[in-house]
């Protein structure tokens, strides 16, 4: 069978149309993402530039009827997946201005926009209200880059976030029940079909949703496709409504998404995760496909029409009507009040649902009404994005509510070093520092210190970065976990959003890490694993301490590792690489981590007495390892022996004096822990002039390589006087060796 050529050059235009759109969709996004810029911005450039006003090289028509359906279904799952992040607490918990902006001000958007509308144009009431309606929404992918730029005062920044966030599913709520009407032309003849939408619509929602919930939650579904899973349901879902009755399937998903993710079940993060890369990719698809559709000259005859007088209403006299509104009485200033008029920038889901219900009545024939409604919403999305967008850094100057540059810290790691290290950084009304952390342990604890927390993973550093309020004033990063890889993971996801110099990570000196090939700085690379340094501030074995930098100072004696400079309101970490003569000065605090004398002592405290009789210096080991083994919960006697022949090739085990030292690390441990051991019987080792009778044995934390060789040394220097050896020697007990070493 042959197909004819015409046909087979529309199926081959039809596919270039849609990779086009999908690739240069996607690339368009990340380079939004790397400039910080509003992603609608440079996908409403690159729709005009390669549409038919353009280049002329993206045709979105030549999907011909498929266009409706895949617009219709990539709005299907952009609203799912809004449903999955809609939060019915964040509605009841928000300030008293959210409320009314989610209420009072929808109204007064809806009903102002459709009245101007009816007034310059000339349309139906039912249809004004249909273009009201579609730009109820602003939209969280369009506020929240803005609010980042312009660093506005936390408590707007607040507002406009969650206005954003919460007020998608109620204006796509609303836009669908008025299509739903005018579609049907209004009155008694469309009342049981717009009635048998909007019970499919509900229906199949929350029947579909709590399907998805069930079988996630039963486990039914393996961990390795519950994102397939997700997708494909929602799809069946927006499918099987639309089998019923056409435009109810929008409906059908947002519900859906909305029972989901009010059940929370066990997958919800991963699934909200791999949805969100899935809208990004989809907005890229309809805002090119979309938009390349769009002719300059439907734009002339909107504002030769009096589409001017429209947008200037919009944008200057219902949204400060709706703000003024929403803000009586509440504690905002005028000036607050007159920056959150300026800004409402719309987004994707107006851009979208106005594309979609445009090709709809197209369908119908009623092609007028859709390029009036196309031009108005495209032009109230061009002239708030672009002009509002670009102002608002300005205007919030202007009226004095821009916060200062971004100072605050985040540390990825709640542990209890995290923990007391950001007490020690927080200053009120200068210095913020959040912690992340996936342990919710770790996140409580913190809480309850009263230490700003959020149960994260700080490996999503886009996502937090661009969405989390509670992070907009993030100047630095510090990645303080035990695990160095993940340092360094996290210290490359942050640097794409942070300056380099901005990015610091613990990193040891005794690393494998390339110092050049290290994104970011290293610092606290003399100091042990995170979790010992935690475990030695809960025993008061090394504390904080501050210093008021003098000309010609330094450091007291003892050990002593300055950890950060505070500088008026500026706090700088002290790189490894960098001696701190080279970055302090006069005044400055220089805040410090001590680490208290007396490392034996202290691993004595922890361990014991032995008394082994052996024949060979791998009895002697077997003995040894086996005794602490027991001694100590989840050591192996296997991993002690491998790494005692290793240890026993790179550094002598033995200090003279028939004195044994074996020593090596664990990754199990977090604090240092000696045991001593006599062998009464002697033990004679090659190349030793006297038999071996006595043993120190030190077990380590992994990393805590500073307090191991400390440990060592003072096992040296107390061994050198023959008096205390035999003293220490002749003791049965661990309390006999402490109080010899003692004194």
């Amino acid at each position: 069978m042959t197909i004819p050529y015409l046909a087979m050059a529309t199926t081959q235009q039809a596919l270039w149309a849609l990779c086009l759109a999908v690739g240069a969709g996607c690339l368009l996004t990340v380079l939004s993402r790397r400039l910080h810029l509003p992603t609608i911005v440079l996908l409403l450039l690159g729709g005009f530039v390669l549409g038919a006003e353009g280049l002329n090289v993206l045709h979105p028509n030549e999907l011909g009827k498929f266009l409706p359906m895949i617009v219709s279904l990539a709005v299907g799952l952009i609203l799912f997946e809004g449903g999955l992040t809609l939060e019915i607490k964040d509605f009841s918990h928000t300030s008293t201005v959210i409320k009314r902006l989610l209420t009072v001000g929808v109204l007064i958007t809806w009903l102002g926009s459709a009245l101007t509308a009816y007034l310059v144009f000339d349309i139906s009431a039912s249809f004004a209200l249909l273009m009201g309606s579609l730009i109820i929404v602003t939209g969280p992918t369009v506020i929240v880059p803005l609010l980042r730029r312009i660093r506005v005062d936390q408590k707007i920044g607040s507002i406009l976030h969650w206005e954003a966030v919460l007020i998608d599913s109620i204006g796509v709520f609303i836009a669908i029940l008025c299509f739903e009407w005018v579609v049907e032309g209004g009155g008694t003849v469309a009342l049981p079909n717009f009635l048998i939408r909007v019970v499919s619509g509900i229906g199949i929602g929350f029947i579909g949703g709590y399907l998805i919930y069930w079988f996630m939650k039963h486990d039914w579904v393996p961990d390795n496709i519950v994102n397939a899973f997700a997708l494909a349901s929602a799809m069946l879902i927006f499918g099987s409504t639309e089998l019923i009755k056409p435009e109810a399937g929008l409906l059908a998903v947002t519900i859906a998404g909305l029972i989901v993710g009010l059940n929370k079940p066990r997958q919800l993060r991963e699934v909200k995760a791999f949805k969100a890369e899935i809208v990004d990719l989809l907005i890229g698809l309809l805002f090119l496909l979309l938009v390349a559709r769009l002719e300059l000259q439907q734009f002339i005859n909107f504002f030769t029409d009096g589409g001017g007088w429209v947008l200037c209403s919009v944008i200057l006299l219902i949204r400060p009507i709706s703000i003024a509104l929403s803000s009586w009485g509440t504690t905002l200033n005028i000036r607050e009040k007159a920056l959150l008029s300026w800004v409402a920038p719309r987004g994707v889901v107006a851009a979208s649902m106005a594309s979609l219900f445009a090709l709809s009545l197209q369908a119908k024939g009623d092609a007028e009404n859709a390029a009036l409604m196309e031009s108005f919403v495209y032009s109230i999305i061009c002239a708030t994005v672009l002009i509002q967008g670009l102002s608002a850094g300005l205007v919030a100057r202007v009226l004095r509510v821009q916060r200062p540059a971004p100072n605050d810290w985040v540390i990825i790691g709640a542990h209890h070093f995290g923990r007391e290290l950001a007490r020690q950084l927080i200053r009120e009304d200068e210095q913020d520092v959040m912690l992340l952390d996936t342990n919710a342990r770790n996140i409580t604890l913190a809480r309850k210190d009263g230490i700003p927390a959020l149960h994260r993973d700080g490996m999503e550093a886009e996502k937090l970065y661009e969405q989390e309020q509670a992070l907009f004033g993030t100047g630095y990063v510090l990645a303080l976990t035990d695990n160095v890889e993940l340092n360094q993971l996290l210290m490359q996801r942050w640097a794409h959003e942070l300056d380099n110099e901005k990015v610091f990570g613990w990193i040891p000196t005794d690393s494998p890490t390339n110092v050049d090939q290290l994104t970011g700085l290293s610092v606290f690379g003399d100091l042990s694993r995170p979790a010992v340094i935690g475990s030695e501030l809960l025993q008061e074995e090394s504390s904080f301490e501050s210093v008021r930098w003098e000309d010609g100072m330094t450091l007291p004696s003892g050990d002593w590792h300055p950890l950060f400079i505070r500088r008026g309101k500026q706090l700088k970490a002290v790189p490894q690489d960098t001696a701190l003569k080279e970055m302090v000065k006069q005044d400055d605090e220089v805040i410090c981590l001590r680490r208290a004398e007396g490392f034996l002592l202290r691993a004595l405290h922890r361990g014991g007495h032995l008394s082994i009789e052996c024949e060979t210096l791998a009895q002697f080991y077997q003995k040894l390892a086996q005794s602490t083994a027991e001694a100590i919960e989840g050591i192996s006697v296997d991993a002690i022996l491998e790494d005692l022949d290793v240890q026993g090739e790179t550094f002598p085990a033995f200090l003279g004096h028939g004195i044994a030292i074996p020593h090596v690390y664990s990754a199990e441990l977090n604090h240092r822990i000696c045991f001593v051991a006599t062998l009464p019987q002697g033990l004679e080792i090659t190349g030793q002039s006297e038999a071996i009778d006595f043993a120190f044995f030190l077990l380590s934390p992994a990393g805590d390589t500073q307090g191991h060789l400390s440990t060592l040394a003072e096992i040296a220097k107390c061994c050198r006087s023959d008096r205390r050896r035999k003293q220490i020697k002749s003791a049965h007990r661990i309390e006999d060796v402490i109080t010899a070493i003692d004194r």
